[in-house]
């Protein structure tokens, strides 16, 4: 019966070690994760060039006044006051975008990397090495150390191989489940007040040369134009809260999952390992 045990034990590893070399050479798991983290890449520049052409606006928008004499009294209404909460938020925010998108792109070509052919092959070497000291093991405690250290090291090559594979994937089912949608929301809303913000800017232009030549001293354009500024500034504070759960996301997609998969991953070698002191 024991040997029976141990034929079933070894029948198993040899199995899912196989399908672990048949899984590097057909590159299907390298793919997926391939093509998540460009659809990744993507969208980062995306939010990376609307961040900079968000700052972009802003820039010009603060330097904007407008001296309006409803009833006789002047009124300056400026845009630099409602802008200044997001102001400095915005130039940081795309600066983190841009690094993002870099820290995706060097993750996608290390998955290039990871799915060359020859690499592929040393990890069919060594499944190939761990199969045959699976079934033969040493019978002096010499050749079991030896076993045993094969068996490590073997082991160490095939979580190597599929290491970056796990974590990028992980990190694209995460982001596709919980993370997408709320990145969605938040992209939106900031390229909507990025055209709220330029359409009051070119209003205030126009306003300013309107007074000058005395067209825009009526009161109830004035408390229109006071409303609109109120309703800006209460989508500008919108946006600064999206602008923070987008360096949340960019935050786990680039930092925190990647981390989490490595340690998980090195918590299963660990378990591995301590497998391994069991080896006959």
């Amino acid at each position: 019966m024991p040997d029976l045990h141990d034929n079933v034990r070894r029948g198993a590893i040899t199995i899912l070690i196989v399908a672990f070399v048949a899984l590097a050479w057909t590159g299907y798991a390298d793919n997926i994760a391939r093509e998540g983290t460009a659809e990744n890449f993507r969208e980062a520049l995306a939010v990376a060039a609307l961040a900079r052409a968000f700052n972009g606006v802003i820039s010009v928008a603060q330097g904007t006044e407008v001296a309006i004499q409803p009833i006789g009294v002047g009124v300056t209404l400026t845009l630099g006051e409602i802008l200044d909460p997001i102001n400095d938020l915005v130039e940081r925010f795309s600066m983190l975008a841009l690094i993002a998108a870099v820290a995706l792109g060097v993750q996608l070509t290390l998955s290039d990397i990871a799915a060359e052919p020859w690499l592929s092959a040393v990890v069919s070497v060594f499944a190939l090495i761990l199969i045959i000291s699976t079934w033969w093991p040493g019978s002096s405690s010499s050749g079991q150390r030896v076993m045993r250290t094969v068996v490590r090291a073997a082991g160490m090559v095939l979580f190597a191989r599929f290491l970056l594979a796990a974590v990028l994937l992980s990190t694209y089912w995460i982001d596709t489940f919980f993370l997408a949608e709320r990145q969605a929301t938040a992209t939106a809303q900031l390229s909507a007040t990025t055209t709220s913000v330029k359409r009051m800017s070119d209003v205030d232009q126009r306003i300013q040369a309107e007074s000058e030549r005395g067209f825009f001293e009526r009161y109830g354009e004035t408390l229109d134009l006071q409303a609109r500024l109120e309703a800006l500034q209460a989508e500008v504070e919108r946006s600064v809260e999206e602008l923070i759960n987008l360096i949340v996301i960019f935050v786990l997609q680039t930092l925190l999952l990647p981390l989490l998969g490595v340690w998980l991953f090195w918590w299963c070698l660990k378990a591995f390992w301590r497998w391994t002191e069991g080896i006959p």
